[in-house]
């Protein structure tokens, strides 16, 4: 839609610059310009509107579990889900500025080192991160629980940010291996979710 409005934008801007209007007086020049000049605003302001296309990227955090351990249902993020995660740890990070030890320990917004897997998921990989571009240490903060009755009070995946002149940005989605169980070698490790495009719905006939 953009590049259409930008070839509308050319082709006005050519017709306007070879716009012919008989003006044998000083007058007749001046409303020759005045057209020319009200349809390149208007082509302008065409190419203004043009709405964004909005990113519907998603992140999915595939369930897990069973026997032994309980069964862990899949959670499904949207960009909103993560943009508001974003948002409110921002609000967290200024809150926290100046607060107690207390209080910056009972706060969801943490330190997040990205450290090395105790227990990579795929064999062979050695010292492997969450987040193997990411230098230096970040802050993470929990996503929304969507299941809360299989998954228990937290949810899997957290935000990963980094401070940039003063405000965190947003560098990966990170999550727990849900078919871990509790105590089991990794079960804190944080894997990078990579976020995609959901497929289409099809229409029923």
């Amino acid at each position: 839609m953009r590049f259409n409005a930008l070839v509308a934008a050319s082709f006005l801007f050519t017709l306007v610059s070879g716009l012919v209007i008989p003006s044998n007086t000083l007058s007749g020049r001046d409303t020759d310009l005045e057209v020319r000049q009200d349809l390149l605003e208007d082509s302008v302001e065409i190419f203004r509107r043009e709405p964004r296309r909005k990113q519907n990227t998603q992140w999915k955090v595939p369930g897990g579990g069973g026997k032994p351990a309980p069964r862990r249902l899949s959670e499904t993020y949207t960009r909103k889900d993560v943009n508001k995660a974003v948002k409110a740890a921002n609000t967290e990070h200024k809150r926290l500025q100046g607060a107690s030890k207390t209080q910056i320990k009972k706060s969801p917004l943490k330190v997040f080192n990205n450290n090395k897997h105790h227990s990579p998921q795929k064999p062979g990989a050695k010292n492997a991160k969450s987040l193997p571009k990411m230098k230096g240490p970040g802050y993470e903060y929990p996503l929304p629980n969507k299941n809360p009755k299989a998954n228990g009070a937290k949810g899997p995946a957290r935000v990963i940010m980094q401070e940039r002149q003063g405000k965190l940005r947003l560098k990966g989605v990170v999550a727990h291996d849900q078919k871990r169980g509790p105590g089991a070698p990794g079960a804190n490790d944080h894997f990078r979710i990579h976020g995609s495009k959901p497929k289409p719905t099809r229409r029923r006939k």
